[in-house]
């Protein structure tokens, strides 16, 4: 086809990129638009799709736990005190399960580690009950820690204290630690001794294998206290004396019987 121009009046022709090309061209372009939202929209059903499987497939979701280190508390209290059951892997936090079994009092400290499907690990160290703390008419484990604990079942061959009146609790509510502290240095020097005693007058007391009857006091200085009852008990040996009481309550002024 051949144009006129409308100034000038000379003859033009219309550019090779006719009209009806460019309709061709945009509806090529608008086919492949087209094509492409379409693929986007598959991923898309598709990537939902695989999610919905991971988070509905039962094969996500636990029902058991891998728990180890556990000699105190069984496997039914500690994956019950998990809060796990039932659950998918996706939605347990470990830091938040670690929380929950550490508020256990026999649980000093515990690991969570979980894989894909549904497999998870549970690492616990559990407190080490060193005491019967004989309280009040009723008895309670305590490490040394003075961390205490209801008793789960009979452990032989733990040391033994008395408090009838609770007076050997400390500031939180648990054993007082120099208390702890003291019973720890005396067993040090003499492991044979498994029976301690505790009172308002005469605080930590116990008596020696050998009949000789020991008064520690209350918590403070207690370290001290153990050493100026194993020096005074040492130079008695030495003197061939015959000590039937060591008073350390007020260590700058010793008693001696």
């Amino acid at each position: 086809m051949v144009l006129v121009h409308p100034v000038d009046g000379k003859l033009r022709g219309r550019p090779i990129n006719t009209l009806a090309r460019r309709l061709g061209l945009r509806r090529l372009i608008t086919q492949s638009r087209q094509a492409g939202r379409f693929v986007s929209l598959t991923l898309l059903v598709g990537l939902l799709a695989i999610l919905a499987e991971c988070f509905m497939s039962y094969s996500f979701f636990v029902y058991e736990a891998d728990i180890r280190g556990n000699h105190l508390l069984s496997y039914e209290v500690l994956y019950e005190a998990s809060g796990i059951d039932g659950y998918s892997i996706f939605w347990i936090d470990p830091k938040a399960v670690e929380a929950s079994l550490e508020a256990l009092p026999y649980v000093r400290e515990a690991r969570v580690r979980s894989w894909l499907p549904n497999r998870v690990e549970i690492t616990i160290q559990e407190r080490e009950p060193m005491l019967l703390w004989r309280t009040k008419g009723k008895a309670l484990w305590a490490d040394w820690d003075g961390v205490t604990m209801e008793p789960i079942r009979d452990l032989p061959g733990l040391i033994r204290l008395e408090d009838e009146l609770a007076e050997a609790v400390g500031p939180d509510g648990h054993l007082d630690p120099n208390i702890i502290l003291g019973i720890r240095g005396i067993r040090q020097l003499l492991p044979e001794v498994d029976l301690f005693y505790y009172n308002r007058l005469n605080g930590l007391h116990f008596t020696t294998p050998d009949g000789v009857e020991v008064r520690l006091g209350d918590g403070q200085d207690m370290a001290y206290k153990v050493q100026l009852f194993d020096a005074i008990r040492r130079q008695a040996r030495i003197e061939g004396r015959s000590v039937h009481l060591i008073d350390v309550r007020y260590p700058e002024s010793p008693f001696i019987r």
